[in-house]
């Protein structure tokens, strides 16, 4: 099982390197194609935008703090019990958000989106991972289905309640900033 664990760690680091290019693009980004983004998306915009109204960047790596977090303690706990279903649905999840999320919001956008450029370099090799890890844990079809779907599930309530919270964060971050310590 050497191979497996060191596949099961692919996750957070993947999942990290890709969000790095987040966390240094975003606020930029949201600067930069304002009056696009709210053209594109008046409503539902990416990356929490609409609803942090101050400190982006810092607002957007606790979000990518409390994931990396939670996706660490999902490969560490596969590795200790040895049950992986989990992390395979994590993992799968986490694929998914690149290609549906960067890759098709880029393709949508038709400029460059934060995370697509990761999402392009890292799709394969995570491709790659998940193969060799059903071929060790010898899934059959609807294993990997049923990970998809807990995959799928996983991302459509994490994202959406962190992009959330991310708005209380920033409310607060900002308080905090514009506090005067008393001497």
């Amino acid at each position: 099982m050497r191979t497996m664990d060191f596949i099961v760690w692919m996750l957070p680091i993947i999942f990290m390197l890709h969000d790095f290019e987040e966390i240094i693009m975003a606020e930029v980004w949201g600067k930069r194609y304002k009056k696009r983004i709210d053209t594109v998306w008046p409503k539902n915009q990416p990356f929490g935008l609409n609803y942090i109204k101050h400190c982006h960047t810092p607002t957007f790596s606790i979000g990518v703090e409390v994931e990396f977090v939670l996706f660490s303690v999902i490969s560490f706990l596969s590795v200790i019990f040895q049950g992986y279903f989990i992390w395979y649905g994590a993992f799968l999840g986490v694929l998914i958000h690149m290609v549906l999320i960067h890759m098709l919001i880029c393709i949508q956008f038709k400029h460059y989106v934060p995370g697509v450029i990761t999402s392009i370099i890292f799709l394969l090799p995570g491709i790659w991972f998940l193969y060799e890890a059903g071929k060790i844990l010898q899934y059959n079809a609807g294993t990997v289905f049923l990970a998809c779907l807990l995959g799928i599930i996983l991302m459509a309530v994490i994202i959406p309640l962190l992009h959330k919270l991310m708005g209380i964060w920033s409310e607060w971050l900002y308080t905090y900033s514009e506090t005067k310590f008393k001497d």
